[in-house]
Protein backbone atom coordinates (compact mmCIF):
# COMPACT_ATOMS: atom_id res chain seq x y z
CA UNK A 1 0.00 0.00 0.00
CA UNK A 2 3.02 2.30 0.03
CA UNK A 3 2.14 3.70 -3.41
CA UNK A 4 -1.01 5.26 -1.96
CA UNK A 5 1.08 7.29 0.49
CA UNK A 6 3.56 8.84 -1.92
CA UNK A 7 1.40 11.86 -2.73
CA UNK A 8 -2.21 12.96 -2.86
CA UNK A 9 -3.68 11.43 -6.02
CA UNK A 10 -6.54 13.89 -6.35
CA UNK A 11 -8.41 14.30 -9.63
CA UNK A 12 -7.82 17.65 -11.37
CA UNK A 13 -9.24 17.02 -14.86
CA UNK A 14 -11.72 14.59 -16.36
CA UNK A 15 -12.36 14.01 -20.06
CA UNK A 16 -15.11 11.66 -21.22
CA UNK A 17 -15.84 10.64 -24.81
CA UNK A 18 -18.71 8.38 -25.92
CA UNK A 19 -19.36 6.92 -22.48
CA UNK A 20 -23.07 6.15 -22.04
CA UNK A 21 -25.14 9.22 -22.97
CA UNK A 22 -22.09 11.51 -22.93
CA UNK A 23 -20.58 12.34 -26.33
CA UNK A 24 -17.85 14.66 -25.09
CA UNK A 25 -17.43 16.25 -21.69
CA UNK A 26 -14.50 18.08 -20.08
CA UNK A 27 -14.48 18.89 -16.37
CA UNK A 28 -11.94 20.98 -14.48
CA UNK A 29 -11.88 19.78 -10.87
CA UNK A 30 -9.05 22.02 -9.68
CA UNK A 31 -10.16 24.22 -6.79
CA UNK A 32 -7.49 26.80 -5.95
CA UNK A 33 -9.60 28.19 -3.11
CA UNK A 34 -9.79 24.91 -1.17
CA UNK A 35 -7.69 24.80 2.01
CA UNK A 36 -8.21 21.05 2.54
CA UNK A 37 -8.64 18.24 0.02
CA UNK A 38 -10.75 19.51 -2.90
CA UNK A 39 -14.40 18.60 -3.33
CA UNK A 40 -16.60 18.77 -6.42
CA UNK A 41 -20.38 18.83 -6.86
CA UNK A 42 -22.29 17.86 -10.00
CA UNK A 43 -25.69 19.46 -10.52
CA UNK A 44 -28.26 19.06 -13.28
CA UNK A 45 -31.67 17.70 -14.12
CA UNK A 46 -32.50 14.00 -13.99
CA UNK A 47 -31.05 12.06 -16.91
CA UNK A 48 -28.37 14.61 -17.79
CA UNK A 49 -25.44 12.34 -16.91
CA UNK A 50 -24.38 13.03 -13.33
CA UNK A 51 -24.37 9.36 -12.33
CA UNK A 52 -22.65 8.51 -15.61
CA UNK A 53 -19.78 10.87 -14.77
CA UNK A 54 -19.34 9.25 -11.36
CA UNK A 55 -19.37 5.75 -12.87
CA UNK A 56 -16.87 6.70 -15.57
CA UNK A 57 -14.57 8.14 -12.92
CA UNK A 58 -14.99 5.14 -10.60
CA UNK A 59 -14.18 2.63 -13.35
CA UNK A 60 -11.12 4.50 -14.60
CA UNK A 61 -9.75 5.02 -11.08
CA UNK A 62 -10.40 1.47 -9.86
CA UNK A 63 -8.57 -0.19 -12.74
CA UNK A 64 -8.83 -3.21 -14.99
CA UNK A 65 -9.24 -5.88 -12.33
CA UNK A 66 -12.26 -4.21 -10.79
CA UNK A 67 -13.86 -3.58 -14.20
CA UNK A 68 -13.64 -7.30 -14.96
CA UNK A 69 -15.19 -8.14 -11.60
CA UNK A 70 -18.12 -5.85 -12.41
CA UNK A 71 -18.59 -7.48 -15.81
CA UNK A 72 -18.10 -4.27 -17.78
CA UNK A 73 -17.53 -4.55 -21.55
CA UNK A 74 -16.83 -2.01 -24.28
CA UNK A 75 -20.28 -2.51 -25.78
CA UNK A 76 -21.94 -1.82 -22.40
CA UNK A 77 -19.96 1.40 -21.93
CA UNK A 78 -20.19 2.91 -25.42
CA UNK A 79 -22.70 5.55 -26.38
CA UNK A 80 -25.37 4.41 -28.84
CA UNK A 81 -23.95 4.42 -32.37
CA UNK A 82 -20.39 5.16 -31.24
CA UNK A 83 -17.46 2.97 -32.29
CA UNK A 84 -14.89 3.97 -29.67
CA UNK A 85 -14.64 6.06 -26.55
CA UNK A 86 -12.40 6.92 -23.64
CA UNK A 87 -12.15 8.26 -20.11
CA UNK A 88 -8.98 10.18 -19.22
CA UNK A 89 -8.38 11.21 -15.60
CA UNK A 90 -5.63 13.72 -14.82
CA UNK A 91 -4.25 13.63 -11.29
CA UNK A 92 -2.31 16.14 -9.21
CA UNK A 93 1.13 16.57 -10.75
CA UNK A 94 -0.07 15.78 -14.27
CA UNK A 95 -0.17 11.97 -14.06
CA UNK A 96 -2.93 10.44 -16.16
CA UNK A 97 -5.09 7.34 -15.90
CA UNK A 98 -6.94 6.28 -19.03
CA UNK A 99 -9.60 3.80 -20.04
CA UNK A 100 -10.33 3.24 -23.74
CA UNK A 101 -13.05 1.08 -25.23
CA UNK A 102 -13.76 0.00 -28.80
CA UNK A 103 -16.88 -1.80 -29.94
CA UNK A 104 -16.57 -5.60 -29.79
CA UNK A 105 -13.09 -5.30 -28.29
CA UNK A 106 -11.62 -5.54 -24.80
CA UNK A 107 -11.48 -2.45 -22.58
CA UNK A 108 -7.93 -1.13 -22.28
CA UNK A 109 -6.70 0.38 -19.03
CA UNK A 110 -3.48 2.22 -18.30
CA UNK A 111 -3.57 0.73 -14.80
CA UNK A 112 -4.47 -2.68 -13.39
CA UNK A 113 -5.26 -1.20 -9.98
CA UNK A 114 -5.81 2.35 -8.83
CA UNK A 115 -3.04 4.54 -7.45
CA UNK A 116 -5.64 6.09 -5.15
CA UNK A 117 -7.91 4.52 -2.58
CA UNK A 118 -11.42 4.77 -4.04
CA UNK A 119 -14.92 4.29 -2.63
CA UNK A 120 -18.14 4.97 -4.53
CA UNK A 121 -21.80 4.91 -3.56
CA UNK A 122 -25.07 5.02 -5.48
CA UNK A 123 -28.22 6.87 -4.51
CA UNK A 124 -29.42 4.00 -2.26
CA UNK A 125 -27.08 3.28 0.64
CA UNK A 126 -28.53 0.83 3.16
CA UNK A 127 -26.70 -1.70 5.30
CA UNK A 128 -26.34 -5.37 4.43
CA UNK A 129 -28.58 -7.92 6.13
CA UNK A 130 -28.61 -11.72 6.25
CA UNK A 131 -30.90 -11.74 3.21
CA UNK A 132 -29.13 -8.96 1.31
CA UNK A 133 -25.36 -9.25 1.40
CA UNK A 134 -22.77 -6.73 0.25
CA UNK A 135 -19.80 -7.41 -1.99
CA UNK A 136 -16.37 -7.12 -0.35
CA UNK A 137 -14.76 -4.99 -3.07
CA UNK A 138 -10.98 -4.84 -3.44
CA UNK A 139 -8.28 -3.77 -1.00
CA UNK A 140 -7.80 -0.47 -2.84
CA UNK A 141 -11.39 0.20 -3.89
CA UNK A 142 -15.05 -0.48 -3.17
CA UNK A 143 -17.42 0.78 -5.88
CA UNK A 144 -20.08 -1.95 -6.40
CA UNK A 145 -22.93 0.01 -4.79
CA UNK A 146 -22.59 2.78 -7.39
CA UNK A 147 -23.28 0.30 -10.21
CA UNK A 148 -26.02 -1.75 -8.53
CA UNK A 149 -28.55 0.07 -6.31
CA UNK A 150 -29.75 -3.27 -4.95
CA UNK A 151 -26.34 -4.00 -3.44
CA UNK A 152 -26.15 -2.80 0.17
CA UNK A 153 -23.19 -1.27 1.97
CA UNK A 154 -21.07 -3.67 4.01
CA UNK A 155 -22.37 -4.02 7.56
CA UNK A 156 -19.83 -2.15 9.75
CA UNK A 157 -19.91 -4.67 12.62
CA UNK A 158 -17.43 -7.21 11.24
CA UNK A 159 -14.70 -4.65 10.54
CA UNK A 160 -15.31 -2.85 13.83
CA UNK A 161 -14.86 -6.15 15.70
CA UNK A 162 -11.50 -6.71 14.02
CA UNK A 163 -9.78 -3.37 14.76
CA UNK A 164 -7.63 -2.59 17.78
CA UNK A 165 -8.41 -0.09 20.53
CA UNK A 166 -6.37 2.69 18.92
CA UNK A 167 -8.19 2.38 15.58
CA UNK A 168 -11.54 2.22 17.40
CA UNK A 169 -10.68 5.50 19.11
CA UNK A 170 -9.98 7.00 15.68
CA UNK A 171 -13.33 5.71 14.40
CA UNK A 172 -15.17 7.37 17.28
CA UNK A 173 -13.27 10.62 16.71
CA UNK A 174 -14.42 10.60 13.06
CA UNK A 175 -18.03 9.89 14.04
CA UNK A 176 -17.86 12.68 16.61
CA UNK A 177 -16.95 15.17 13.87
CA UNK A 178 -19.42 13.70 11.40
CA UNK A 179 -22.69 13.47 13.30
CA UNK A 180 -24.77 16.46 14.48
CA UNK A 181 -24.29 17.48 18.11
CA UNK A 182 -27.69 16.20 19.23
CA UNK A 183 -27.16 12.87 17.43
CA UNK A 184 -23.66 11.85 18.49
CA UNK A 185 -22.73 8.20 17.95
CA UNK A 186 -20.09 6.19 19.79
CA UNK A 187 -19.09 2.61 18.96
CA UNK A 188 -18.58 0.34 21.97
CA UNK A 189 -17.11 -3.16 21.76
CA UNK A 190 -18.60 -5.23 24.59
CA UNK A 191 -16.68 -7.83 26.59
CA UNK A 192 -18.23 -10.61 24.51
CA UNK A 193 -16.99 -8.94 21.30
CA UNK A 194 -20.38 -7.66 20.16
CA UNK A 195 -20.77 -4.16 18.71
CA UNK A 196 -23.05 -1.73 20.54
CA UNK A 197 -23.81 1.90 19.82
CA UNK A 198 -24.38 4.89 22.05
CA UNK A 199 -26.73 7.08 19.99
CA UNK A 200 -27.66 10.48 21.36
CA UNK A 201 -26.93 9.27 24.89
CA UNK A 202 -28.94 6.05 24.53
CA UNK A 203 -26.74 2.99 24.99
CA UNK A 204 -27.06 -0.55 23.69
CA UNK A 205 -28.36 0.30 20.21
CA UNK A 206 -27.70 -2.02 17.25
CA UNK A 207 -27.05 -0.99 13.65
CA UNK A 208 -30.20 -2.67 12.34
CA UNK A 209 -32.32 -0.66 14.82
CA UNK A 210 -31.22 2.69 13.38
CA UNK A 211 -33.23 4.80 10.96
CA UNK A 212 -32.34 4.86 7.26
CA UNK A 213 -30.63 8.22 7.76
CA UNK A 214 -28.41 6.93 10.56
CA UNK A 215 -27.65 3.72 8.69
CA UNK A 216 -26.75 5.66 5.56
CA UNK A 217 -24.41 8.12 7.25
CA UNK A 218 -22.74 5.75 9.73
CA UNK A 219 -22.55 2.84 7.30
CA UNK A 220 -20.98 4.98 4.60
CA UNK A 221 -18.57 6.60 7.07
CA UNK A 222 -17.33 3.27 8.46
CA UNK A 223 -17.07 1.88 4.93
CA UNK A 224 -14.90 4.85 3.92
CA UNK A 225 -12.76 4.39 7.04
CA UNK A 226 -12.27 0.70 6.28
CA UNK A 227 -10.89 1.44 2.79
CA UNK A 228 -8.80 4.45 3.87
CA UNK A 229 -7.29 2.40 6.68
CA UNK A 230 -5.68 0.16 4.04
CA UNK A 231 -3.00 2.82 3.63
CA UNK A 232 -1.83 2.24 7.19
CA UNK A 233 -2.02 5.96 7.91
CA UNK A 234 -4.08 7.59 10.63
CA UNK A 235 -7.65 8.15 9.46
CA UNK A 236 -7.24 11.89 9.96
CA UNK A 237 -4.43 12.01 7.37
CA UNK A 238 -5.45 9.12 5.08
CA UNK A 239 -5.96 10.20 1.48
CA UNK A 240 -8.39 8.85 -1.08
CA UNK A 241 -11.27 9.63 -3.41
CA UNK A 242 -14.92 9.34 -2.35
CA UNK A 243 -17.70 9.34 -4.98
CA UNK A 244 -21.32 9.75 -3.83
CA UNK A 245 -24.42 9.84 -6.01
CA UNK A 246 -27.19 12.07 -4.64
CA UNK A 247 -25.61 13.14 -1.39
CA UNK A 248 -28.32 14.04 1.09
CA UNK A 249 -30.64 11.08 0.44
CA UNK A 250 -32.35 9.90 3.66
CA UNK A 251 -31.19 13.03 5.54
CA UNK A 252 -33.26 15.63 7.38
CA UNK A 253 -32.68 19.19 6.02
CA UNK A 254 -30.58 20.02 9.09
CA UNK A 255 -28.25 17.11 8.24
CA UNK A 256 -28.17 18.04 4.55
CA UNK A 257 -27.07 21.53 5.48
CA UNK A 258 -24.00 20.29 7.31
CA UNK A 259 -23.25 16.92 5.69
CA UNK A 260 -20.53 18.20 3.33
CA UNK A 261 -18.74 20.36 5.94
CA UNK A 262 -18.94 17.38 8.31
CA UNK A 263 -17.50 14.99 5.71
CA UNK A 264 -14.67 17.45 4.95
CA UNK A 265 -13.86 17.74 8.64
CA UNK A 266 -14.11 14.00 9.27
CA UNK A 267 -12.01 13.05 6.21
CA UNK A 268 -9.72 16.05 5.55
CA UNK A 269 -7.48 14.00 3.24
CA UNK A 270 -10.30 12.67 1.03
CA UNK A 271 -11.45 14.27 -2.22
CA UNK A 272 -15.25 14.07 -2.23
CA UNK A 273 -16.97 14.17 -5.63
CA UNK A 274 -20.75 13.95 -5.55
CA UNK A 275 -24.02 14.72 -7.26
CA UNK A 276 -27.06 16.33 -5.67
CA UNK A 277 -30.44 17.90 -6.38
CA UNK A 278 -30.47 19.76 -3.07
CA UNK A 279 -29.10 23.30 -2.61
CA UNK A 280 -28.57 22.54 1.09
CA UNK A 281 -25.91 20.00 0.10
CA UNK A 282 -23.82 22.74 -1.52
CA UNK A 283 -22.98 24.38 1.80
CA UNK A 284 -19.27 23.95 2.48
CA UNK A 285 -18.13 24.16 -1.16
CA UNK A 286 -15.38 26.59 -2.14
CA UNK A 287 -15.04 28.59 -5.34
CA UNK A 288 -14.64 26.40 -8.42
CA UNK A 289 -15.97 23.25 -6.75
CA UNK A 290 -19.25 22.91 -8.64
CA UNK A 291 -20.44 22.36 -12.21
CA UNK A 292 -23.89 22.10 -13.79
CA UNK A 293 -24.51 19.51 -16.50
CA UNK A 294 -26.97 20.53 -19.21
CA UNK A 295 -28.05 19.54 -22.70
CA UNK A 296 -27.62 21.95 -25.60
CA UNK A 297 -29.99 22.46 -28.54
CA UNK A 298 -28.58 19.31 -30.21
CA UNK A 299 -29.14 17.27 -27.02
CA UNK A 300 -25.40 17.03 -26.29
CA UNK A 301 -24.31 17.17 -22.66
CA UNK A 302 -22.00 20.01 -21.62
CA UNK A 303 -20.82 21.50 -18.33
CA UNK A 304 -21.40 25.00 -16.99
CA UNK A 305 -18.35 25.94 -14.94
CA UNK A 306 -16.96 29.03 -13.18
CA UNK A 307 -20.30 29.49 -11.43
CA UNK A 308 -21.00 32.09 -8.73
CA UNK A 309 -19.63 31.12 -5.31
CA UNK A 310 -22.36 29.21 -3.48
CA UNK A 311 -21.42 30.56 -0.05
CA UNK A 312 -22.62 34.01 -1.11
CA UNK A 313 -26.10 32.85 -2.18
CA UNK A 314 -29.17 32.07 -0.11
CA UNK A 315 -31.01 28.81 -0.75
CA UNK A 316 -33.75 30.55 -2.75
CA UNK A 317 -31.11 32.39 -4.77
CA UNK A 318 -29.36 29.08 -5.49
CA UNK A 319 -32.60 27.58 -6.80
CA UNK A 320 -33.08 30.42 -9.29
CA UNK A 321 -29.38 30.78 -10.17
CA UNK A 322 -27.42 28.92 -12.84
CA UNK A 323 -26.87 26.14 -10.30
CA UNK A 324 -30.44 24.82 -10.44
CA UNK A 325 -31.97 26.94 -13.19
CA UNK A 326 -35.49 27.41 -11.84
CA UNK A 327 -37.20 30.41 -13.38
CA UNK A 328 -38.59 31.18 -9.97
CA UNK A 329 -39.78 29.55 -6.78
CA UNK A 330 -43.28 30.90 -7.29
CA UNK A 331 -46.51 29.09 -8.07
CA UNK A 332 -46.19 26.88 -11.21
CA UNK A 333 -49.17 28.68 -12.79
CA UNK A 334 -47.28 31.97 -12.58
CA UNK A 335 -44.22 30.28 -14.03
CA UNK A 336 -46.29 29.23 -17.08
CA UNK A 337 -47.30 32.86 -17.57
CA UNK A 338 -43.64 33.92 -17.38
CA UNK A 339 -42.78 31.37 -20.06
CA UNK A 340 -45.63 32.64 -22.27
CA UNK A 341 -44.43 36.24 -21.76
CA UNK A 342 -40.86 35.36 -22.75
CA UNK A 343 -42.04 33.38 -25.78
CA UNK A 344 -44.22 36.23 -27.05
CA UNK A 345 -41.54 38.82 -26.36
CA UNK A 346 -38.97 36.84 -28.36
CA UNK A 347 -41.10 36.88 -31.53
CA UNK A 348 -39.86 39.40 -34.13
CA UNK A 349 -43.44 39.89 -35.36
CA UNK A 350 -46.67 39.47 -33.40
CA UNK A 351 -50.30 39.43 -34.44
CA UNK A 352 -52.82 41.84 -32.91
CA UNK A 353 -54.10 39.01 -30.74
CA UNK A 354 -50.57 38.20 -29.56
CA UNK A 355 -49.92 41.89 -28.81
CA UNK A 356 -53.01 41.95 -26.61
CA UNK A 357 -51.94 38.74 -24.87
CA UNK A 358 -48.49 40.23 -24.27
CA UNK A 359 -50.00 43.42 -22.85
CA UNK A 360 -52.20 41.40 -20.50
CA UNK A 361 -49.21 39.34 -19.35
CA UNK A 362 -47.08 42.46 -18.80
CA UNK A 363 -49.83 43.97 -16.65
CA UNK A 364 -50.23 40.79 -14.61
CA UNK A 365 -46.49 40.20 -14.16
CA UNK A 366 -45.98 43.84 -13.20
CA UNK A 367 -48.45 43.32 -10.37
CA UNK A 368 -46.33 40.39 -9.14
CA UNK A 369 -43.17 42.55 -9.37
CA UNK A 370 -41.57 39.94 -11.65
CA UNK A 371 -40.87 42.75 -14.12
CA UNK A 372 -39.35 45.01 -11.49
CA UNK A 373 -40.50 47.25 -8.68
CA UNK A 374 -40.14 50.62 -10.42
CA UNK A 375 -40.63 52.05 -13.92
CA UNK A 376 -36.85 52.17 -14.40
CA UNK A 377 -36.46 48.51 -13.47
CA UNK A 378 -39.42 47.48 -15.64
CA UNK A 379 -38.07 49.29 -18.69
CA UNK A 380 -34.56 47.88 -18.27
CA UNK A 381 -35.74 44.31 -17.74
CA UNK A 382 -38.17 44.42 -20.66
CA UNK A 383 -35.50 45.83 -22.97
CA UNK A 384 -33.10 43.13 -21.83
CA UNK A 385 -35.73 40.42 -22.34
CA UNK A 386 -36.42 41.74 -25.84
CA UNK A 387 -32.81 41.11 -26.90
CA UNK A 388 -33.39 37.37 -26.44
CA UNK A 389 -31.63 34.66 -24.52
CA UNK A 390 -27.94 33.91 -24.86
CA UNK A 391 -27.34 31.03 -27.24
CA UNK A 392 -25.27 28.36 -25.52
CA UNK A 393 -22.70 26.90 -27.94
CA UNK A 394 -22.31 23.20 -28.55
CA UNK A 395 -19.14 22.56 -26.56
CA UNK A 396 -17.88 20.13 -23.95
CA UNK A 397 -17.74 22.90 -21.34
CA UNK A 398 -19.06 26.43 -21.03
CA UNK A 399 -17.83 29.30 -18.86
CA UNK A 400 -20.67 31.03 -17.02
CA UNK A 401 -18.52 34.11 -16.41
CA UNK A 402 -18.31 34.76 -20.16
CA UNK A 403 -22.11 34.75 -20.42
CA UNK A 404 -22.39 36.92 -17.31
CA UNK A 405 -19.94 39.49 -18.68
CA UNK A 406 -21.83 39.59 -21.98
CA UNK A 407 -25.14 40.13 -20.21
CA UNK A 408 -23.71 42.85 -17.96
CA UNK A 409 -22.29 44.73 -20.95
CA UNK A 410 -25.66 44.52 -22.69
CA UNK A 411 -27.46 45.73 -19.58
CA UNK A 412 -25.07 48.67 -19.14
CA UNK A 413 -25.85 49.81 -22.68
CA UNK A 414 -29.59 49.48 -22.11
CA UNK A 415 -29.43 51.33 -18.81
CA UNK A 416 -27.67 54.22 -20.52
CA UNK A 417 -30.71 54.48 -22.77
CA UNK A 418 -33.17 54.10 -19.90
CA UNK A 419 -31.60 56.52 -17.39
CA UNK A 420 -32.42 59.81 -19.20
CA UNK A 421 -36.04 58.73 -19.63
CA UNK A 422 -36.24 57.58 -16.02
CA UNK A 423 -34.97 60.98 -14.94
CA UNK A 424 -37.75 62.76 -16.80
CA UNK A 425 -40.27 60.42 -15.18
CA UNK A 426 -38.83 60.77 -11.70
CA UNK A 427 -41.44 60.55 -9.05
CA UNK A 428 -43.59 58.01 -10.87
CA UNK A 429 -44.05 54.60 -9.24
Amino acid sequence: MESYLEKAQYVTQLQIKNFGPIDHLDLNLEAPGASSAPCYALLGENGVGKSTVLRALALALSGEAYSKALGRTSNKLLATGAYEGSVVVTLVGGDQISMTFTRNKKIKFSNVHSRSLVVAYGATRLLATKRHRAKPGKDHAKIDNLFDPFLPITNPSEWLKSIDAHRLEEVNDVLLRLMPKDHQVQVIIAADGSVNLNVGGIEGRQFHELSDGYQCMIGMAVDIMQVLSQSGAALESAEGIVLIDELGNHFHPAWRLQCLPALREAFPGAQIIYSTHDPLCLRGLKEGEVAVLRRDRLNHIYALENLPTVSKLRVEQLLTSEHFGLRSTVDPELDLKIQAYEELLSKPQRSAEEEQSLADLVAELTDTRYLGGSRRERMALQMLDTTGAIDIPVEAAANVQQFTDSTVSKLKFLMQQVTPLAGRLEGEP
